[in-house]
């Protein structure tokens, strides 16, 4: 016991003689670590670093031909409990996501998703899809006032849908064409993603 409490008072010496801004570093150190060993503290943490990080991510535009096989594999559920297939949405563009309630990085992306949905979802089919049940979407939507179109998905989606990261999202132009897939979170609020959808409405 007497050597604990030793090396505590040779710490703390040290500690008191360090300058101002080392001592401030030690504790900013200690609390961070202190935040990450905390459940709840760890998911708001790798979701604001999330959102740092999804600004500084780029899209790269690509031309990828969807087969009949592909548009089957995507079978989705409304909130009302109706079942859809992908086809059944193609009218327009679609804007594919496919996030969860505990994924950082989909948290993170979830406010410039909004923005993107509030200003194209008379023009672009918007399909937020999760694994989860319907209930715990529409609760975390609830809570963070959100109003995006969710689905619960049904089936194992295949070809160029089979996607293994969350978030990972699409886009598919008016001819039924991937355009775009983007792995982890993104601001798709940007000036780039709105050229993009721009020029789909046209």
């Amino acid at each position: 016991m007497s050597s604990i409490q030793n090396f505590f008072k040779k710490e703390l010496k040290k500690f008191r003689q360090k300058a101002w801004y080392s001592k401030a570093l030690d504790i900013f150190t200690i609390v961070l670590i202190i935040l990450i060993l905390i459940p709840a503290t760890r998911k708001e943490l790798m979701t604001y670093a999330s959102k740092i990080k999804m600004h500084l991510t780029s899209v790269k535009k690509e031309e990828v031909a969807i087969g009949q096989e592909e548009k089957n594999s995507l079978i989705l559920k409304s909130p009302s409990g109706r079942q859809s297939s992908l086809d059944a949405h193609l009218d327009k563009p679609v804007f594919i996501n496919f996030w969860a309630t505990w994924c950082p990085p989909c948290r993170a992306e979830m406010p410039a998703i909004q923005k993107l949905y509030n200003k194209y979802n008379e023009s672009v089919n918007f399909l937020i899809v999760s694994n989860q049940d319907m209930t715990t979407q529409q609760d975390f939507l609830k809570k963070n006032d959100y109003n995006l179109p969710v689905y619960q998905l049904l089936s194992k989606p295949g070809g160029a849908f089979s996607y293994s990261v969350l978030p990972t999202t699409y886009m598919i132009s008016n001819d039924q064409k991937i355009i775009f897939e983007k792995e982890g979170a993104h601001n798709w609020n940007s000036k780039k993603i709105h050229a993009i959808f721009d020029q789909m409405k046209k």
